[in-house]
């Protein structure tokens, strides 16, 4: 009597199991849209001296001011950045050191103004520092701006000097850094573009999500197939077929856009294409959910992959393409968001697909994924309008 529920129990627990990893993924990217510390920092030259000038974002500034293993503070207003110019600038003298031949490098504070970046407003500082020696060969970066209160900050480094760039990340497994003056690296320089595509797909969780939800109607296409005794056997085929379109439409559309908009062809406000990128997600995620009209989801995500390929180039921008290999640079960033996004549909579509066999199901983790994915894309798209 007891040994039907076997099955039935096996069942409830693979249905668990999909829903919640469905689940997992909407609520994990809602948790990392979550932008976090990033300033960026360059590096160069002008009349003999070293020069350096650093950008932060304003919201973080509550971080920065507080003392260590202190509550956030509330960012303070723009009008009241001139009055904390002072305690700025001392926290960002403790914060970072420059070394030239193992000699450090005072720097003396200049100017203080406020910029637009794409994810809001920074505060930017200006330093002058010593001679630097004709010969001189190593420079050596400390930078631990916000590590101590925010451990996934990060900043973006460029070194302009001897007429060459090298770009870098610091964060807080690689808050001391060295460069040989007059060598940059070719190979390096590439590696680092290309992990930094990699971690703007991780971390982008709009694009991330926008492609799950196309890819989960997948889950309801199944095929037959006969095998040697003729007798019908269930197969994913039909399912990885749909995968391999979308996602390669989904390439080649935000490769085309990524690459006209580094080269200025293309061009929207930022605000525009954050909310338009949210709202791909709400329509995708609304089809999934209703049976009269009918789409090809291929082709949608190629209209919406447009869009989301200006976003990309906003992520790069603001990294910085490296004057000395620009094509390269490009390219790497590209690769490295494919090689993200490859990575996303295994380690998330393929076990939905192996977990969710059963034709119930598949029918939940559509509608359910679907209706999680619907409430935060509204969440985003509201607060992208309003930003």
């Amino acid at each position: 009597m007891t040994l039907p529920l076997v099955p039935k129990i096996l069942f409830s627990l693979r249905l668990w199991l999909t829903q919640t990893l469905v689940l997992f993924c909407v609520c994990g990217n809602l948790a990392m849209a979550h932008q976090t510390g990033n300033s960026y920092l360059t590096v160069s030259e002008a009349d003999g001296r070293l020069q350096l000038e650093i950008d932060f974002i304003v919201r973080d500034l509550g971080n920065l001011l507080q003392a260590p293993g202190q509550p956030n503070e509330p960012p303070p207003a723009p009008d009241k950045l001139l009055s904390l110019q002072a305690p700025i600038t001392t926290a960002i003298q403790k914060s970072l050191t420059i070394e030239v031949d193992e000699q450090a490098i005072p720097l003396e504070f200049l100017t203080q103004s406020v910029v637009l970046h794409n994810d809001g407003l920074y505060v930017r500082q200006r330093f002058s520092g010593s001679a630097l020696p004709l010969d001189a060969k190593f420079i050596v970066v400390r930078y631990e701006f916000f590590t101590q209160n925010d451990k996934l900050g990060r900043a973006f480094f460029k070194l302009v000097m001897r007429n060459d760039e090298i770009s870098s990340v610091f964060d807080q497994a690689s808050s001391i850094q060295r460069f040989a003056l007059g060598e940059t690296k070719r190979w390096s320089t590439i590696g680092l573009f290309t992990k930094e595509g990699v971690k703007h797909i991780w971390e982008g969780a709009d694009h991330l999500l926008f492609l799950l939800t196309l890819l989960l109607p997948g889950l309801m296409l199944t095929i037959r197939l006969a095998d040697a005794s003729g007798n019908l056997l269930p197969t994913n085929r039909a399912a990885e077929k749909f995968t391999l379109k979308v996602v390669t439409a989904f390439t080649l559309a935000h490769s085309i856009t990524l690459a006209c908009s580094v080269f200025g062809w293309v061009s929207l406000p930022d605000k525009l294409i954050e909310s338009l990128i949210a709202l791909s997600i709400m329509v995708s995620a609304l089809l999934n959910l209703q049976t009269r009209f009918h789409i090809s989801h291929w082709k949608l995500a190629f209209l919406f992959g447009l869009i989301h390929g200006m976003g990309f180039a906003n992520g790069l921008k603001e990294l910085g393409l490296s004057s000395s290999y620009f094509l390269e640079t490009l390219f790497a960033f590209n690769l490295g968001v494919e090689l993200g996004q490859l990575s996303a549909v295994i380690v998330v579509a393929v076990p939905v697909l192996l977990l969710a066999r059963q034709a119930e199901a598949k029918q939940r983790v559509l509608k359910y994924g679907s209706i999680a994915v619907l409430l935060t894309s509204m969440v985003w798209l509201a607060q992208r309008l309003m930003a």
